[in-house]
């Protein structure tokens, strides 16, 4: 393996130099034969890499151990009587990326068409970082992937003078294994836990970084057949369809693995670390099912009343029935007076205040209706003035039950007698929301060299929700009854001003300010009659873009935008002491973004293309309200970066060109000393990547690629574990017939 990266690395090196060296002025290259049709082109890629494959495949979405095979193929037959056969297709073994596409066409009469594709979806199933203990575990250090496909078959019947009709149909699965984002919690983490009397832990050891992943098994069904018409100056369409879900994932989450409180407890005389006393392993297995039949039937329609008015509007129609099923087993290994052993659901604090855990098996379900309409005009007055102006309402109203059983066991330590505990609870959801959209856009080109636009839109929805939750109790492992009554108001306003203006051949300007307010009233009844919960946050910003051409061989484009955003929120009727009522500061938001594009034509045989940006983006997650100790435990979240990338085109002789290409991307917004109190988790790290390629003509009909380069990827959130790096070599021949 060293001797191949040597050997790739001294290539690139000395093809780059002498491609570099090469007077690209001396001779023009031949203009290069594209192929829109009978073509293939065979490749094979890969990468010699140090570091870690999983997480390679999950940034560069590219198998560790590379891709062979047809790149790209399409080829065209003209039958008898104007019928055309095309035929597309790819197979790169290794990317695990296949297609395969069958259409038939006739003029005047339609076209039907049939195929199938599967690609891959790469993801490294690794947790968190911990900087303290220099704490990385990746439990499944294999690489995850995910295969989505997708069998499609369509057709079109377009007579002349006669409607069009259209049916598709597809079946779609998803297949695999993924990571989540719900990491589970490790004591181990490198911060010492003290026992013995009046002990107290500076700080807590448990952080959540250990990883999680979903096993996925999706399945989904749709169908619409479709009719489109025009009478007179009226063109409408109408469709029925359908659908049909069969889901069926699994969710594996681990929690204190490699650890085991001990029994008997150590006794101390003195505070002492005794990081033996952690907690319990807990393995917890969440099994979601989900099957859905839906059906859906449409109508709409565009009218030209004059040159200067056209009026359209439809409505649709959505309803389903919603089988669910979920299950959540619970294994907690403990060590009692009787040894280690498994339990369901298992705690070890069996008084009346212990917040059990708990087995959960349920089952319900779930219908839903939707009806959307919308009604609309567009307006030329002039020529130079162009208006659309439409409504759009909506009425959603989803209901549904679910029984689940509850079950968990609790030990006594000192004798290792066991308590099962049982309870069964009925929960149910009815929900009716009614949205209104009014939306209008304008155009105005009546002045020279300029164009003015605007748009808006205003969202206001009437929503009641109402919940019941009869669930086991944490504490006194009884049922307790939740009935949850939420009448909400929500109202959402967009606008949006611009302007294009070229102000010389050499310059052009495009600016634009936007503004979006939104509102979310919730006000409680039931058993939360008298609170009521307020969210109002704004976002407004600006767009400013310069087009600069100085010479005819230079293009520049700078564009800066601008975002900010302010929340403020209300709640009342709180009982907690301490808990504030009434209005209080939200947190800010600011986004800052600065990108240059610079396109040089330095010669007929050479050009240069480079890119540019800085983005500043913060998110205040410091409430201004709290102080003391609790105030140590937020930090804003900070999303900052630059990236760079460009690329140098030249030709070598008549029948040869090469080119240059280099990215760069950096963050530096992880906080290792939030440590302390938290879990870090700001983006760090920096890429590069940097190729030398070749295209050479072998004849008209044949073109030959080839690449080679060097990638390297540094992880600061993941403390180097994730870091790869390597040379990467690509060759591709194409041929048409």
């Amino acid at each position: 393996m060293n001797s191949l990266s040597f050997a790739l690395r001294t290539a690139g090196l000395s093809a780059g130099l002498a491609f570099l060296s090469v007077s690209v002025g001396a001779a023009e290259t031949d203009a290069m034969p594209t192929f829109d049709s009978n073509y293939i082109t065979f490749s094979a890629g890969g990468a010699d890499l140090n570091g870690s494959k999983p997480a390679y495949q999950a940034r560069t979405q590219s198998a560790k151990s590379g891709a062979a095979g047809i790149e790209d193929m399409r080829f065209d037959y003209d039958l008898k009587d104007k019928t055309t056969l095309t035929v597309t297709g790819r197979a790169l073994a290794g990317q695990e990326d296949y297609l395969l596409n069958f259409k038939l066409s006739k003029d005047q009469v339609g076209s039907v068409e049939v195929g199938y594709k599967t690609f891959r979806t790469f993801y490294d199933g690794a947790g968190g970082f911990f900087p303290i203990g220099n704490v990385w575990m990746p439990l499944f250090s294999r690489a995850l992937y995910v295969d989505r496909g997708q069998f499609s078959l369509s057709g079109t019947i377009a007579l002349p003078k006669a409607p069009v009709f259209t049916f598709k149909y597809a079946h779609s699965t998803r297949d695999g294994r993924k990571d989540s984002t719900s990491w589970g919690d490790s004591n181990l983490t490198g911060i010492p836990i003290y026992a013995g009397p009046g002990a107290v832990n500076p700080i807590a050891a448990m952080r959540k970084l250990l990883p999680a992943y979903v096993d996925l098994d999706e399945k989904n069904d749709t169908w619409e057949i479709s009719a489109r018409h025009k009478v007179g100056n009226t063109t409408a369409v109408v469709s029925l369809g359908g659908n049909s879900i069969k889901n069926l994932n699994v969710r594996e989450m681990y929690q204190n693995i490699g650890e085991l409180a001990v029994f008997p407890a150590p006794v101390f005389t003195a505070p002492t670390v005794n990081n033996v006393r952690a907690g319990s392993p807990r393995r917890t297995t969440m099994t979601q099912r989900h099957e859905e039949d839906g059906y859906h039937a449409s109508a709409t329609f565009e009218t030209k009343v004059d040159e200067k008015v056209t009026v359209f509007g439809g409505l649709v129609y959505h309803t389903a029935d919603v089988d669910i099923a979920t299950s959540r087993q619970l294994i907690a290994t403990i060590a009692s007076a009787t040894g280690v052993r498994d339990y369901a659901g298992g705690f070890t604090n069996t008084g009346p205040t212990a917040r059990a855990p708990y087995h959960l098996v349920a089952k319900g379900d779930l219908e839903y209706t939707v009806v959307t309409g919308n009604i609309g005009a567009r307006f030329n007055p002039s020529k130079d003035v162009a208006i659309e102006a439409a409504l759009r309402g909506e009425r959603w109203k989803d209901s549904g039950k679910n029984l689940g059983n509850y079950s968990s066991q609790g030990v006594t330590l000192a004798t290792g007698a066991v308590t099962s505990y049982a309870s069964q609870g009925l929960h149910g959801v009815e929900n009716v929301e009614k949205p209104w959209t009014p939306t209008l856009d304008f155009r105005y080109t009546g002045i020279k060299n300029m164009a003015l636009y605007a748009s808006w839109e205003y969202r206001t929805a009437k929503q009641d929700e109402h919940v019941r939750y009869e669930g086991l109790n944490g504490q006194t492992k009884a049922n307790e009854l939740d009935m949850i009554g939420k009448k909400i108001d929500e109202t959402h306003s967009n606008a949006t001003i611009g302007m294009s203006a070229t102000v010389s051949p050499q310059l052009t300007l495009r600016a634009e300010v936007f503004t979006k307010d939104h509102e979310n009233d919730f006000n409680g009844y039931d058993d939360v009659i008298g609170r009521n919960y307020v969210l109002n946050y704004d976002i407004y910003g600006g767009r400013l873009t310069a087009v600069i051409k100085p010479s005819n061989q230079v293009n520049l484009t700078s564009r800066y935008v601008l975002q900010r955003g302010k929340s403020t929120i209300f709640h009342s009727g709180l009982t907690t002491t301490g808990v504030l009522n009434g209005w209080v500061d939200g947190n800010d938001s600011t986004r800052h973004s600065f990108s240059e594009g610079i396109t040089w034509s330095v010669s007929k045989a050479v050009y240069v293309q480079a890119n540019g940006s800085v983005v500043y983006d913060q998110m205040q997650t410091m409430y201004p309200w709290i102080s003391g100790i609790a105030k140590r435990n937020f930090r804003n979240a900070d999303n900052n970066y630059v990236t760079g990338d460009a690329t140098v085109g030249f030709s070598i002789d008549r029948n040869t060109t090469g080119m240059i290409q280099a990215t760069y991307y950096r963050a530096n917004n992880f906080d290792a000393d939030y440590a302390a109190v938290g879990m870090p988790l700001g983006a760090s790290g920096k890429d590069s990547t940097i190729s030398l390629g070749v295209r050479y003509k072998i004849d008209d009909k044949t073109l030959l690629n080839a690449k080679v380069g060097y990638c390297d990827s540094e992880n600061s959130t993941r403390g180097g574990f994730a870091d790869f790096s390597g040379p990467l070599a690509y060759l591709s021949i194409q041929r048409a017939f």
